[in-house]
C-alpha cells in the first residue's frame, strides 16, 4: 500500500506504470514546400486593364469564344467563359471572364524525414501551416488548394487527393497561418506515409479569374508550406 500511494503522490493524475503521450510522441518537421505563382505563367494575356466585354442574353455575344462575327479567341491558351462579376468594375455584369488554372508541384521523399523507427500507421499530421512572401500581385490570388499525388502525377485532377486549402491572399500583402486540413487530409497522408521509400507529389493549385474590364493580373507570389508530423512509439 505504501508503495502504490507513493507512486501516485509522485505521479500524480498519470499513473503509474503508465507512460505518458508526451514522452513517446515525436514531432518531425518535413521539407518545406515553396510555391512561386507567377503572372508570367498566364499566357496569352494583355497588359495593363482589358475592356469590359458584355455577354449573355441580350447581348451582341453570347459565346465569349465564338463572338461572331469577331475573331475568335484562342480559349485553348485562355479558357473564356461568360459569368457575372460583382466588383466595382462590372457592377454584377455579365461579362467574359478568363478562368485560368495553375498548379506547381514538388516531389518529396519520406525516406530521409527520420521516420524509419516509427510504425507506418502511428505518423500523423500534427499541423500544416503556410506562410507568404514577395507578394507583388496586383490582384488577390484565390485560396490555394495542396493535393498529396503518386509520384509523376502534376495534375491535381488525375488521381490526387485534397491535403489542405490555403485562404484567399489579398494584394500586396504577406501573411502566415494554418492550412485548413480537408477531412481526408489524415488518410491521405497514411496512403503515402505507408511507404517511407515511395517518392510522392506536394500539388499547389488555384484558379485565376479574371474578368474583362478589370485589371490584369502582374506581379509574383511565393508560398511556403510547413507540415509538421506527430510520430508515435
Amino acid at each position: 500500500m505504501k508503495t502504490v500511494l507513493a507512486c501516485a503522490l509522485l505521479m500524480g493524475s498519470a499513473g503509474c506504470g503508465l507512460l505518458s503521450s508526451d514522452i513517446t510522441t515525436t514531432k518531425i518537421g518535413l521539407p518545406p514546400q515553396t510555391y512561386s505563382f507567377d503572372t508570367s505563367m498566364f499566357k496569352g494575356l494583355p497588359t495593363g486593364n482589358s475592356q469590359s466585354v458584355p455577354c449573355g442574353d441580350g447581348q451582341a455575344i453570347t459565346d465569349c469564344c465564338n463572338p461572331a462575327p469577331l475573331p475568335p479567341p484562342d480559349c485553348t491558351t485562355t479558357p473564356l467563359v461568360c459569368q457575372p462579376d460583382n466588383s466595382s468594375f462590372n457592377n454584377g455584369a455579365s461579362v467574359c471572364t478568363a478562368v485560368i488554372p495553375e498548379s506547381i508541384s514538388n516531389s518529396i521523399n519520406l525516406s530521409g524525414a527520420g521516420l524509419s523507427s516509427f510504425p507506418a500507421g502511428n505518423i500523423s499530421i500534427d499541423s500544416i501551416a503556410y506562410t507568404v512572401s514577395n507578394n507583388t500581385l496586383n490582384v488577390d490570388l484565390p485560396p490555394v488548394s495542396i493535393y498529396l499525388a503518386p509520384d509523376g502525377v502534376t495534375d491535381p485532377m488525375n488521381g490526387a487527393m485534397l491535403f489542405g486549402t490555403i485562404p484567399a491572399i489579398q494584394a500586396g500583402t504577406n501573411p502566415s497561418g494554418k492550412v485548413q486540413k480537408d477531412s481526408g487530409a489524415d488518410h491521405a497522408f497514411e496512403v503515402y506515409a505507408g511507404n517511407l521509400s515511395t517518392p510522392f507529389n506536394f500539388i499547389a493549385s488555384t484558379t485565376v479569374v479574371i474578368p474583362s474590364g478589370t485589371p490584369i493580373p502582374n506581379g509574383q507570389v511565393t508560398i511556403t508550406v510547413t507540415v509538421t508530423l506527430a510520430a508515435h512509439l
